[in-house]
């Protein structure tokens, strides 16, 4: 019999069972994440394969990507076409509490494994589907992979220089980002059957998760009326906050969000005459003067090099950090004390890197087990034997009449400020927590980003806080923290993102609150973890990006930076610490126990990045334009036509006549077959094909002579999948986000709004409260 994965489940999800029947990132690592977490994970495979184990590298001939994509799982290889294969599924059904899909609408009932028919045989099945565009609207048959999320949600149309093309990142984000709010979403679904006993199907979609992750941008157009415009590592919501290069040709990411930080950076750079000068006086002035002060900052770096800048910002606190390769972030300090990174082991005695555990569960560890599985190691095992034994529950079902929202009646107590921490108090909010935010006296830094809304706030901070109540603390007197207790003692949650060691010294720490509250969910978000030498360190998204290498895969290597231009960490590291408050709900709704999360910004987007680190291992070669190559890849613009750039990549099922006549409608079949490597490897020269890149000028040279909407109507003939690039702002008026009703109003104000599809439904839209 085929040997187990040796792993004691230690994680707040232990003896969870999750059935994943999915291909592809999506959800596959969404049920990854789920075996960190202690789930026992089940997948399940068609004997021909999926798709991921086509996408170079290849490490000992196996997919990285596909690699690890699936770990602290067992993989059983079924052909559902078949009645006994089928059966077999249908038994680990009915066992499961949790089910995973990302098929197209129609699939699962098609092969037997539909919701319907899957919630008679078993009621306490939570049923977990994302599609690619939607259950519903013009595009909801259509097939997603990354690239053409990064195209259509307009998230490409965020990054690139000034006066440039709209550039796509070289790195798979959408999946991994989307199977974190996957995992998400399943887990309010665990949490709502067992308060309510309410077993349902929750959906979601690529899209849907991928216009979440840009709210804070999309707030920008919606409640601000501003446009979007291509900025280089420059951000739109403070300045100075760009990458600047210093005297020894070094390029320093540098961030001033707050008044504080900018007055930091005057004193650091000797200037301190600045902090008087009426065109900076404000971060609105900053951002509205962005142009000269980035040439005034930028002068004064030069003169320097980069290590004295350090030592003069660390000093004053400005946010700062270095753009980082893979050798850099191997051995760096910190990212090596907080086990950002780690290594798996497949076989035979193999190595491979990957993002380590984002969470720190005081109680109940989360781990990543070393063993990875291989294609159908487990089939016998799990034919024969199925799940672990069920968990056994006192809760009775009851009907659609009786459901709530998961988390209706637990009050959250959110003293974050800024991005991260409040992007994770709203998808709280919008899972029906109580959410008080506790501001200090000043209020949240972020109400003074820009732009500015009617209301006098942010749009990020308008965006952000909606569906919240507030209250203005001093947590470093004795009233405001009796108030802030008092707070607590009813809370099911606390967020806060003060820095290490701050909370004990105002004695509000876990370990105190918990002693009048012992099932409090106390989560700590800190930019760069606990441990190592950065841990008292400020940081911002930019710093981030910096220091995980984002910044690698937009522009050129050589000349200067540029940012992903949506808040990805912000709303990637909320994302994952949803994850982790929930899973930590869970485990309190089962044992009536709290505990305390850490988390960071830096472990969550190492982690996030799991597939980049996996490719760049030990490649068996190193290929153009596949994940071990993308930092030196060029840009990835998408494919010209007449009017504005389109993706497009071949289906698995493509076939060779096909592909010929492809050409021959673009009219560039002569030219192709001229060059023998790409005749050899066509399904290679197109999309994510490892001979894309070098293919790519003549695609471009004869898909130009045609409109996007022409060069869509002749891919569609074939299994080629194609979409054009969106603009975020104009995307939100487009009909399949309208058909999805991601974009809600009130009182003439439009918010983007949680990305899913449940019986439980959304609350109600409420302001961002005033101070």
């Amino acid at each position: 019999m085929d040997k187990p994965l040796k792993q004691k489940k230690t994680g707040p999800l232990s003896g969870v069972r999750v059935l994943s029947i999915g291909s592809s990132i999506v959800g596959p690592w969404a049920a990854t994440l789920l075996g960190y977490l202690g789930a026992d994970v089940v997948k399940i495979e068609r004997p021909t394969g999926e798709y991921l184990r086509l996408l170079y590298p290849l490490q000992n001939g196996m997919s990285t990507t596909y690699t690890s994509t699936n770990i602290n799982q067992r993989i059983a290889e079924l052909d559902v076409k078949q009645p006994e294969d089928l059966a077999t599924v249908h038994r680990l059904a009915d066992q499961a509490d949790i089910l995973i899909e990302n098929f197209r609408p129609g699939v699962g009932d098609r092969i037997g494994l539909g919701y319907d028919q899957l919630h008679k045989r078993n009621p306490r099945l939570v049923y977990g589907s994302s599609t690619g565009w939607g259950g519903v609207g013009p595009m909801r048959d259509l097939a997603a992979l990354d690239p053409h999320l990064q195209a259509f949600t307009g998230i490409a149309s965020l990054n690139g220089v000034p006066g440039g093309a709209p550039e796509m990142l070289r790195f798979v984000h959408m999946d991994p980002s989307a199977a974190t709010s996957f995992a998400g979403l399943t887990l309010l679904g665990l949490i709502e059957r067992e308060r309510f006993g309410h077993a349902c199907l929750v959906q979601t979609s690529h899209l849907a998760m991928g216009v979440a992750q840009q709210m804070s941008r999309v707030a920008e157009g919606l409640l601000s009326d501003v446009s979007l415009e291509l900025l280089g590592s420059a951000s739109s919501v403070s300045a100075p906050n760009q990458c600047f290069e210093t005297l020894d040709s070094t390029f320093l990411a540098v961030t001033c969000d707050n008044q504080e930080q900018w007055e930091g950076l005057c004193r650091a750079v000797e200037q301190v005459e600045l902090i008087q000068d009426k065109r900076f006086a404000t971060n609105i002035d900053r951002v509205n003067n962005r142009g000269t002060l980035a040439e005034l900052v930028g002068g004064i770096l030069k003169t320097k090099p980069a290590r004295w800048w350090v030592i003069r910002f660390q000093r004053e606190g400005v946010p700062h950090g270095f753009s980082l390769d893979f050798e850099s972030i191997k051995y760096h300090q910190q990212i090596v004390e907080n086990d950002f990174l780690t290594t798996v082991n497949p076989p035979p005695d193999d190595s491979m890197y990957v993002g380590g555990v984002p969470w720190a569960f005081s109680r109940t560890p989360a781990q990543i087990d070393a063993a990875v599985p291989v294609p159908g190691q487990h089939t016998r095992e799990v034919v024969a034997d199925g799940f672990s034994e069920n968990l056994k529950t006192d809760k009775e079902e009851t009907t659609d009449a009786d459901v709530a929202l998961p988390l209706s009646g637990l009050r959250v107590v959110d003293a974050t400020q800024g991005f991260a921490g409040p992007y994770l108090g709203l998808l709280l909010a919008e899972a029906g927590a109580e959410v008080i935010k506790v501001e200090p006296p000043r209020g949240d830094w972020a109400r003074q980003l820009a732009p500015q809304t009617s209301s006098g706030n942010s749009a990020v901070f308008d965006s952000f806080n909606r569906n919240k109540d507030s209250i203005a603390l001093d947590l470093d007197t004795a009233a405001g923290k009796v108030e802030y207790k008092a707070l607590v003692q009813d809370a099911a949650v606390v967020l806060e993102d003060w820095g290490v060691g701050i909370a004990a010294s105002r004695e509000l720490s876990c370990e105190k609150l918990s002693k009048d509250n012992p099932g409090l969910v106390y989560l700590a978000l800190t930019p760069f973890g606990e441990k190592g030498p950065m841990k008292h360190l400020p940081g911002s998204e930019l710093v981030v990006q910096a220091m995980t290498g984002y910044l690698r895969l937009l522009g050129k290597l050589g000349e200067a930076p540029v940012r992903a231009g949506a808040d990805i960490v912000a709303t990637c590291a909320g994302s994952m610490a949803f994850v982790g408050v929930l899973s930590a709900l869970y485990h309190r709704e089962r044992t009536g126990q709290g505990q305390r999360i850490a988390i960071s910004l830096l472990g969550s987007m190492m982690c996030m990045r799991t597939h980049q680190w996996a490719a760049r291992t030990n490649p068996d070669k190193w290929l153009g334009d596949s994940y071990c190559s993308n930092e030196e890849d060029n840009p990835h613009y998408g494919y010209q036509t007449k009017d504005k750039p389109i993706f497009m990549t071949p289906a698995t099922g493509l076939s060779h006549e096909d592909f010929l006549s492809l050409l021959e409608a673009f009219q560039m079949k002569e030219a192709f077959e001229e060059n023998p490597n790409f005749a050899e490897n066509w399904w290679h020269t197109l999309g994510l094909g490892y001979l894309s890149g070098a293919a790519k000028p003549l695609w471009d040279e004869y898909v130009s002579k045609f409109s996007s909407q022409e060069a869509l109507d002749i891919v569609e003939q074939y299994d080629i999948w194609a979409v054009e690039f969106s603009d975020l702002t104009e995307l939100m008026d487009h009909p399949q986000v309208k058909a999805l009703d991601l974009v809600q109003s009130l009182d003439g104000k439009k918010y983007v709004r949680a990305p899913w599809i449940t019986p439980w439904g959304l609350p109600d839209l409420k302001m961002a409260p005033e101070i």
